[in-house]
């Protein structure tokens, strides 16, 4: 019994602790504009829905999918971004809400990086 006690506290206290610091946003909307960068690789999502800040990023309007991705898995992205563009229907975009910021130039912390499209 104290090992289920021990264990239902373990994961009451990991749980608050994601929650409280690293969590999920969501944000949903039809993407307005999607603008592609050779230069750093970077594809940057405007949606008609600007959803939550994250205080550590500078721009509030756009999203990034990150040069950082494999290039297969941002050109998953960037197609499932033209496909709703395409089609005019709403797509969510997910990012977290502390410490996921995708650099621009010099500055470390300008988008907000998009972590997961539904």
């Amino acid at each position: 019994m104290k090992k289920y006690i021990f264990i239902l506290i373990a994961v009451c206290l990991s749980s608050n602790a994601f929650s409280s610091t690293n969590y999920w946003v969501d944000t949903t909307g039809k993407v307005l504009n999607i603008a592609t960068y050779a230069t750093t690789e970077t594809v940057l999502v405007f949606l008609d829905n600007n959803g939550q800040d994250v205080a550590e990023c500078s721009d509030k309007q756009a999203f990034a999918i990150s040069n950082t991705l494999s290039s297969e898995a941002r050109a998953r992205m960037y197609s499932m971004l033209l496909a709703a563009k395409t089609a005019g229907t709403p797509i969510t975009v997910a990012y977290t809400k502390v410490g996921s910021c995708e650099a621009w130039g010099s500055n470390n912390s300008v988008y907000r990086r998009i972590m997961r499209l539904r």
